[in-house]
């Protein structure tokens, strides 16, 4: 069997990081064994199965889990019962990974609340069926921040002076009322800004781009170009039944504005009823124009309206009293009556606040993400009090969404924000209701996805810094290790996660956090047959004491180096097969064992 635990002794007893010649070194951080544990496959319903699989190592937690709401829906509340019962009797605590679901409603192009809501209830059903777990503690549940791409795509690259400099490269913007998402790119802009004085301004040199004043530029054009398309389509209709009204009768013109002319009565020659005709047909041209421009008129109305200010709606309220009385079927064929109420819109919409159609697509889906997890919290504080589940909420690989620090950072607090919201309105005190909604929501800091921030130019620096960010709201941790290029989950000190110093800077309470072994790619790749588990070679990189007492003997004191002499040398003494009846020695003389005080058979002697 080829696994790493059957190297010939002879080279150093274990596969061990960091190894310099025949000298153990440890990843340089010592965890208590009580505070590893390790995941079941969270790609099984099978759950129960995995836990009884995943405890013969000997880990002390173990987090079970789906990362597909289907996989989540098929295990049994049974199942959940005996997961209960089974670590109770082995005397190992539980957590759950909750599956994966993109908690603010986006999809693959569009935003949606009802994909929001269909979300939290996913959540919503994971964290009480994790109470099962553990309905006397409160059992964390982890759950990432988003499973969507990144919101605002960043990069580290080198400038001029070969100094390492981030760049944003795009972003993505929103329309909250039709739910469109759309990519923006970052554009250089040369052009002097308006409202400026001249001295900031610099030839050839591009300015800083601003998304707030990207955006603010965009719906400034686009609500002038809604309003001068409005704007265009009734000037052309009127200037041309105004051009018509010069060329026919007074007398006639009403009733050929209405169709209700029979030219060959009124024509008084051949002339006169070309003419008229003509002017037919550009009476329903022109009525064309402003129907398109009423429609227009509308459709704004109703798309400001749900935008606008209190203020701005008032106005809006009094122009749409005042033109009520106008609105009347058969409006569209009366060019005096829409060109009353295009006149009378075009003024109000001119006067308010321009609506922002396009929001950062950033800021509106950590609104609705935080919403979506605070709604989660409330339900299950509301049914389990003190006992409630913790909702920590996971940094997923980088590249993905809320994936770094400062992002997760700030969705936990403005949760915690609307949470204690949602707790005051069910009769907490303001303090209780924010120590509480401290208590339920925090995060879980995975190392091996921030890692994967390398392979966007950031350095073993920037991603312990990461971690520095995000440690005061760390109770839960993920290992796995990775070179930073691609979401590959090994067992600790098999890839360049900077485990020593990330430690470090999650401080106590990383030491006291559960950390939980994440190696999916061990197991896909090399398995119980070809590896073994990732247990062992995570708690030597973690020089983990070998007993509960967290005192020595370490891992990296145990086995020690075979001397590799010939046959089986003395790895693999003959007094293993006397002792073991596996050899001749202890066998009957007449089924080819040993005579008493002769030598040995294959010593060289003749048989006898």
């Amino acid at each position: 069997m080829a696994g790493y635990e059957n190297l010939y002794e002879g080279s150093p007893s274990y596969l061990v990081p960091r190894e310099t010649g025949l000298k153990y070194i440890s990843a340089g951080y010592q965890s208590p064994l009580a505070s590893i544990g390790m995941a079941t496959d969270p790609r099984t319903a099978n759950q129960l199965g995995e836990l009884n699989l995943k405890l013969n190592p000997g880990a002390k937690h173990m987090e079970v889990g789906a990362i597909q709401g289907a996989v989540m829906e098929s295990i049994p509340d049974q199942h959940l019962d005996e997961m209960r019962r089974v670590a109770k009797q082995a005397g190992v605590s539980l957590s759950m990974h909750a599956p994966i679901v993109e908690p603010s409603g986006m999809g693959e192009r569009e935003w949606s609340e009802v994909n929001r809501i269909g979300a939290e209830r996913q959540l919503e059903s994971a964290l009480l069926r994790a109470h099962k777990l553990n309905p006397t503690g409160n059992i964390s549940v982890t759950t990432h921040s988003a499973a969507g791409p990144e919101l605002v795509e960043k990069h580290k690259e080198k400038n001029e002076k070969g100094e390492m400099e981030e760049k944003t490269t795009s972003l993505y913007v929103v329309d909250p009322e039709s739910g469109r998402i759309s990519p923006y790119p970052v554009q250089k802009r040369f052009f002097p800004e308006e409202g400026k004085e001249g001295g900031d301004y610099k030839a050839g040199e591009a300015r800083k781009f601003e998304l707030k004043e990207e955006l603010k530029k965009i719906n400034e054009d686009q609500w002038k170009q809604k309003l001068t398309e409005i704007n265009r389509l009734a000037t052309y209709g009127e200037e041309r039944l105004d051009a018509i009204g010069k060329q026919i009768p007074k007398e006639i013109y009403p009733d050929l504005l209405k169709g209700n002319v029979d030219i060959d009565k009124v024509a008084a020659s051949e002339r006169d009823r070309d003419i008229y005709k003509q002017a037919q047909r550009e009476v329903i041209h022109s009525q064309i124009y402003l129907r398109d421009a009423y429609r227009n008129l509308k459709n704004t109305f109703d798309e400001t309206y749900l935008s606008a200010s209190e203020e701005d709606k008032k106005k809006l309220d009094k122009f749409a009293q005042e033109i009520k009385g106008s609105i009347k079927p058969g409006i569209e064929t009366d060019p005096g009556a829409l060109g009353e109420v295009l006149e009378k819109g075009l003024k109000v919409l001119g006067e308010i606040k321009t609506p922002e159609k396009w929001k950062p697509l950033r800021e509106f889906a950590m609104e609705k993400s935080a919403e979506t997890f605070a709604n989660v919290a409330s339900s299950a504080y509301k049914k389990f009090g003190d006992t409630a589940p913790i909702l920590n909420i996971e940094n997923p690989p980088a590249g993905s969404g809320f994936s770094r620090a400062e992002d997760l950072k700030e969705l936990i607090e403005k949760t915690r924000d609307k949470l204690a919201e949602n707790l005051k309105k069910e009769g907490l005190s303001s303090g209780e209701a924010q120590r509480q909604a401290e208590k339920l929501v925090g995060a879980t800091w995975d190392v091996g996805h921030i890692n994967m921030l390398r392979k966007k130019g950031y350095s073993e620096q920037d991603v312990v810094k990461q971690t520095e960010i995000i440690a005061p709201f760390v109770n839960h941790v993920h290992l796995s290790d990775n070179f930073g290029l691609d979401h590959t989950e090994l067992p600790m000190g098999m890839g360049n996660v900077p485990m020593k110093e990330i430690m470090k800077k999650l401080g106590d309470k990383g030491f006291e956090a559960k950390k939980i072994i994440e190696a999916g790619n061990w197991w896909q790749y090399f398995g119980e047959k070809g590896g073994g588990n990732p247990f062992k070679p995570s708690i030597e990189a973690f020089d983990s004491p070998v007993y509960s007492m967290e005192g020595g003997p370490y891992w990296s004191q145990m086995g020690g180096y075979g001397m590799y002499y010939s046959g089986h040398g003395a790895v693999n003494p003959a007094v293993h097969h006397r002792l073991y009846g596996s050899g001749f020695e202890n066998l009957p003389i007449e089924l080819g064992g040993e005579i008493g005080g002769d030598r040995g058979r294959f010593s060289g002697t003749p048989n006898q």
